[in-house]
């Protein structure tokens, strides 16, 4: 009776063990779900690209604007735990915003991405291959200040502090850590004391920056931040009342005619003058009349 009812058991399993037929059908569910999956992640890529050139485009339309007439103009300085860096030196510009050795950043976008309030701080350091976020500051080929490094025998932190113009104290300059934002709702500020977020710290025209890696100012006292040397507030001047070129005048050419007029019985010699006389005369660069 045992062994009966164990060769039921088995052959009960092996009927529910599955048919050939069963084992030949494609699992077209699975196959729906995974091609569903990739639609719809190739669907959410394109309508963020979407909306983020979009955005782009829309920020890009005002100023400063693709391609202008005349260029902003901003000077900036690196100020690094209480000294400033010599003016950064490169020839790359893939986007219009670039310096040229002179403390000045030149803001003439070339495409939407760096336009409007797309032309932001952070836009200015990858267009030359400097690092600024809120950790970290190096310009390039230069070392790398991290924030909690050693500033004058404490932690360091990164900083950016703007003037609203060349003239303005040092002391009035704006800390860049708390900004509106047009696209947020009414009174609402974002956080842009990291210059890398899009938002970002935006650039100028006619105004100073520092970047600056210092320690924290102590309690109740006010973080002092240097302002770009005066040789670069001087030639930011200049160039914004030229109208961001510079131009070169060339003295103007004084010619002075020497000559040498010989009459009859006497010499005279004349430089750029008209000699009278009676008789021959013979003239070498010079005008004579004869009567």
């Amino acid at each position: 009776m045992g062994k009966a009812s164990s060769a039921k058991k088995v052959a009960r399993a092996a009927g529910l063990g599955g048919s050939r037929a069963y084992g030949s059908r494609r699992p077209w569910g699975y196959y729906f779900a995974i091609f569903a999956l990739v639609v719809l992640g190739l669907v959410g890529v394109y309508n963020s690209r979407e909306y983020r050139d979009s955005r782009i485009n829309k920020v890009g339309n005002q100023a400063p604007t693709v391609n202008m007439a005349t260029p902003w103009l901003e000077g900036y300085a690196v100020d690094i735990c209480g000294k400033l860096l010599p003016p950064i030196k490169t020839d790359k510009d893939p986007y219009g915003i670039t310096t040229k050795g002179d403390g000045v950043i030149y803001i003439n976008p070339t495409v939407k991405s760096a336009a409007g309030h797309n032309a932001t701080l952070y836009k200015f350091a990858t267009s030359i291959g400097m690092t600024i976020d809120a950790s970290e500051i190096q310009v390039p080929g230069g070392h790398p200040y991290l924030a909690g490094d050693n500033c004058e025998g404490k932690p360091g932190n990164v900083y950016v502090m703007t003037w609203s113009n060349p003239t303005e104290p040092r002391q009035d300059g704006t800390l860049q850590n708390k900004k509106l934002v047009d696209n947020l709702a009414p009174h609402v500020r974002e956080d842009t004391c990291n210059p890398d977020c899009d938002s970002g710290v935006l650039l100028e025209d006619d105004q100073l920056v520092t970047i600056a890696f210092l320690p924290a100012p102590p309690k109740h006292e006010s973080l002092v931040v240097l302002q770009p040397p005066a040789s670069v507030v001087a030639h930011l001047e200049s160039l914004e009342a030229s109208g961001g070129t510079t131009t070169t005048s060339t003295p103007a050419t004084t010619s002075v005619t020497t000559g040498t007029t010989t009459s009859k019985g006497t010499t005279t010699t004349s430089k750029g003058a008209t000699t009278t006389s009676r008789g021959p005369t013979t003239s070498t660069g010079a005008t004579t009349t004869t009567s």
